[in-house]
């Protein structure tokens, strides 16, 4: 009480368009009391992604079973960038429970005076007050947090959790796009059909921000800085610029994704549609250029007067892949607009990746499991028809054993080879996530509309 924060000075939390800052992370977490090895807990999700985040990256605190002035000390001194409180996980009904201070129960005012030097809060436990609000006022910036007075479903909580930390620490997004992308994939695993039909949604925590919560698409492109050109400057100007074209042939692609059968229908799959896209957006859109090469052959396709170059790029998530960039000589010959153009058409690019439903008639696909395969956790194959150079990235970085944004997305095999980085800990929380697709008896939840079936996004 007294303290005052200072002015917000904009602190990127990951990708904005800018170069990034190290972002500083404050973890508080209680572990339950009956805790078993064999049972999921949100903060022991993160601190295994964290073993896999260069320290150049990120600054890591993490205080355990805290007293809020220990936290007030912490937080003055470190000033983080993104407080995060995970409640304890109660078992027994599987929900998470409100943050068990060593210094008793303490008010929503209090706990927002304490918050103040954060940009942003991620209130990750059950709550009796109204809190977003309260932080906001305090000076956070950013809060995600629960409903007050309504049960925290640890699962779905762990996966909304999981997909957030995994956007924010390795594809680099912005809270705003790792909130989004959190928030479809828990909608594509966690919603559940009811016996009439209908889809009741999971609950999910709020996000208080200034900005929207948008998915990375191709609005997200960072200003390039091109040798020559003044910066911010209108590209399409430059003579050339308009014939550039990507020469991406289409492929279908064989996925594995944890679940069951109810998991593969048009309303799911179209938020799972949409944060694939947004996850292949966000490696592509600050790729590298490796190297180019002239192709040896001009495409047919091509204007008069167009060559072609032989790209090797590299995405965020360090996945290799070779792109083909045709147009005029002159700016083919310059290797930063090459880099820009690139990041163009393959942000675009991203966003035609669809899922494929089975023909109309068929029977649902069954679901099968391996011990080779996300631990043993059921799985059902779904097809995808995107560019080839998308199924090389996904190839890429299934293989990648430190990558998780795949995990997130329950994607655990990408052409018939497993997904590399699901550890047991992930298993866990794939196999609990799986059952949440198993129809459901029909439950009117006071404030939630049941959604029809086919609503949703495009698949």
């Amino acid at each position: 009480p007294g303290q005052s924060r200072p002015p917000y000075l904009p602190q990127e939390l990951g990708f904005s368009g800018q170069q990034c800052h190290q972002m500083k992370l404050l973890v508080c977490h209680w572990a339950p009391s009956d805790a078993h090895p064999d049972q999921y807990c949100s903060s022991s999700g993160l601190q295994e992604l964290l073993q896999h985040v260069s320290t150049e990256q990120v600054q890591v605190q993490i205080l355990h079973h805290p007293a809020l002035s220990e936290l007030r000390d912490a937080a003055l001194l470190m000033k983080p960038s993104l407080l995060y409180l995970c409640g304890p996980t109660n078992y027994e009904d599987g929900s998470i429970g409100p943050l068990p201070w060593k210094d008793g129960v303490q008010t929503a005012d209090a706990l927002a005076q304490v918050c103040l030097w954060a940009d942003c809060v991620y209130h990750d436990a059950a709550t009796h007050e109204p809190l977003g609000g309260k932080l906001q006022a305090a000076g956070v910036r950013d809060c995600i947090v629960w409903n007050e007075s309504a049960p925290v479903p640890a699962i779905a909580a762990g996966l909304f959790s999981h997909t957030f930390f995994s956007s924010l620490l390795q594809l680099q997004t912005s809270v705003q796009e790792a909130y989004a992308l959190a928030t479809h994939v828990a909608q594509a695993h966690c919603t559940q059909l009811q016996a009439k039909g209908t889809y009741l949604p999971p609950s999910l925590p709020q996000l208080w921000s200034p900005q929207k919560a948008l998915l990375p698409d191709n609005s997200c492109l960072a200003n390039p800085s091109i040798p020559g050109h003044a910066p911010g400057a209108n590209l399409a100007e430059i003579e050339g610029w308009s014939d550039l074209r990507l020469l991406a042939p289409r492929a279908e692609l064989r996925l594995l994704l944890a679940g069951l059968p109810p998991l593969i229908d048009a309303n799911r799959l179209s938020f799972l549609g949409e944060a694939l896209r947004g996850m292949l957006v966000a490696e592509m859109r600050s790729l590298t250029l490796v190297s180019m090469q002239p192709c040896e052959r001009v495409p047919a396709n091509l204007p008069l007067g167009c060559s072609a170059v032989r790209c090797e790029v590299r995405s965020v998530g360090g996945a290799s892949v070779v792109a083909i960039l045709g147009g005029q000589p002159a700016v083919l010959a310059d290797s930063a607009l090459v880099e820009h153009a690139l990041r163009c058409t393959l942000v675009a690019d991203s966003l035609s990746l669809q899922f494929k439903l089975p023909p109309a008639g068929m029977p649902p696909p069954v679901h099968r499991s391996s011990s080779t395969i996300a631990g043993g956790a059921p799985v059902v194959e779904a097809l995808v028809l995107t560019s080839v150079w998308a199924v090389h990235v996904l190839r890429a970085l299934g293989a990648n054993q430190t990558y998780k944004p795949l995990v997130s997305l329950g994607l655990v095999a990408v052409g018939g080879t497993a997904t590399a980085s699901v550890s047991a800990l992930d298993a866990m929380l794939l196999t609990a996530v799986a059952k949440l697709s198993e129809p459901q008896p029909q439950v009117e939840v006071p404030g939630v509309s049941p959604l029809n079936p086919g609503t949703g996004t495009e698949w």
